[in-house]
This record gives structure tokens, C-alpha cells and sequence, in this order.
């Protein structure tokens, strides 16, 4: 893409956390080929995972940085903020990416298991959007990679439906209130995403039901899919658009 087109990140600095593997992954390499500087960032023992992807997108001829990132060391994000703007002298888009789940039944959840998903997917992705908004350039853009399961309810995951639903309504608080600050803030919701980790999973009986029965693409979709929507959220191309929520949901919430 060419630096005309709406749909350019041209000369745009992206933060991609939980970048190592799927939908953060994909996402890392779509902004790449479309312009921006990534850095991209993992949790600490993942630097294996994120030194591949940035050497993939340097052999592209696309700059990108590896940083770690601790979603939930909420004392160190000011740090790392501040060493990508030394880096690149500027940011304009955060992705929040990281995330973790848990398959429970409800009345068998620990205390510590519940703070745990709560910790990664909304307290990280609040605290990250925090040090993200003081240091993001006017006109900078915050999508957080919620899930279909932010809207709608299913058996077993009860603290990641929560966490999901609470991070899109957190998106939708942030819209309004940083508006006047130009800084948009979107959400983009998948169903089950096709990815290397998620093989097993999609082939478990309870994962196979969901798709036939309440899918009607009847698949899940690609990584590739999710990172193109939060590819256009990031874009000029949304710039009329911030407190949505898109849903890449194969139709599940259509039904």
C-alpha cells in the first residue's frame, strides 16, 4: 500500500503486545507490509518468539523493535513507553493484544484463577492504554482485542466472558473520555481464531459443537482475518469511528 491510501500506516509507530504468536503476530506483520514501525512485545520468555517475528519483518525491509512487556507489572509500563518514544520518537497506535483464558466451571474457580484472567485482560489492558494515551501522538488510536464471548455468554468461562465484556465496555468509557484528547479507541471481537496454539483446541467435542452449531461460516476464522480489522480501526480509513466494537464473529452473534 502507498502512503495515499486510507488504509496506509505509513510513517506510523504500532505497539503490539502479546505479539509472539497468532492474532498478535499476524497482526505485527500485516501493519509491517502496510507501512508502520512495530514493536512488538511479549511477555518476559518470549523473546525467541518475538526475535523471529522482527527478523521476519526486517527481511521484508520493514523497521521493528522486540521489547518484553508485563501486562501486569503495571509499575514497569512507564519505562517501556518511554524507551519507544527514545526509540522512535513517537507512537501513535496500541494494540492490546495479550491475553489469557481459562476453560472451569464456574463453581469450581479458584480466587487466584479468576484475579489472574482479570489481571491480563482488563487490568493490563487498562493500565497499558494509560501509558500508552500520555505519550501517543493527536490523532493516535488504542485497539483492544476483546472476543465474541465479551457479548454473548458460554459454558465454562465464566471470569474470561467477564473480563472480555468489561474490556469492551472499558473501550467504549475511553472513547468518550479521551475524545477530546483525539485519541480513538475501538475493540475488534473474534470467535475462535485458527492459530498454531489453538490446534488442539478447535478439535476438542465441546469446540467442534460451538463451530457446527453456532457459526454460520461454519469455520473459525484466520488470524489474518482479526489482524485486517484491527489493521482498518488503525487506519485513517476508521478515522470517524472509536467506541465501536467489531465484530469478526464468523456471524456466531448474528443468530
Amino acid at each position: 500500500m502507498t502512503g495515499s491510501s486510507p488504509f496506509s500506516l505509513e510513517g506510523k509507530v504500532a505497539l503490539i503486545t502479546g505479539a509472539g504468536t497468532g492474532i498478535g503476530r499476524a497482526t505485527a506483520t500485516m501493519m509491517a507490509r502496510t507501512g508502520a514501525i512495530v514493536v512488538a512485545t511479549d511477555r518476559p520468555g518470549r523473546s525467541q518468539a518475538l526475535d523471529t517475528l522482527v527478523g521476519a519483518i526486517t527481511r521484508e525491509g520493514r523497521r521493528a523493535l522486540a521489547l518484553e512487556l508485563d501486562v501486569t507489572a503495571v509499575r514497569s509500563m512507564p519505562a517501556v513507553f518511554d524507551r519507544i518514544v527514545a526509540e522512535t520518537d513517537r507512537l501513535d497506535i496500541l494494540v492490546n493484544n495479550a491475553g489469557t483464558q481459562l476453560f472451569k466451571a464456574a463453581l469450581d474457580i479458584e480466587e487466584e484463577e479468576f484475579d489472574a484472567i482479570m489481571n491480563v485482560n482488563l487490568r493490563g489492558a487498562f493500565f497499558c492504554a494509560q501509558a500508552a494515551a500520555s505519550v501517543l501522538s493527536r490523532g493516535g488510536t488504542i485497539i483492544n482485542v476483546c472476543s465474541q464471548h465479551g457479548v454473548v455468554g458460554n459454558r465454562d468461562r465464566a471470569p474470561y466472558c467477564a473480563s472480555k465484556g468489561g474490556l469492551i465496555n472499558l473501550t467504549r468509557a475511553l472513547a468518550v473520555e479521551w475524545a477530546d484528547r483525539a485519541i480513538r479507541v475501538n475493540a475488534v471481537s473474534p470467535t475462535y481464531v485458527q492459530t498454531e496454539s489453538n490446534a488442539a483446541l478447535l478439535q476438542s467435542p465441546p469446540i467442534r459443537d460451538d463451530i457446527k452449531n453456532d457459526l454460520p461460516l461454519g469455520r473459525p476464522v484466520t488470524a489474518d482475518e482479526v489482524a485486517a480489522a484491527i489493521c482498518y480501526l488503525a487506519s485513517d480509513a476508521a478515522a470517524g469511528v472509536t467506541g465501536h466494537n467489531l465484530l469478526v464473529d464468523g456471524g456466531w452473534t448474528a443468530r
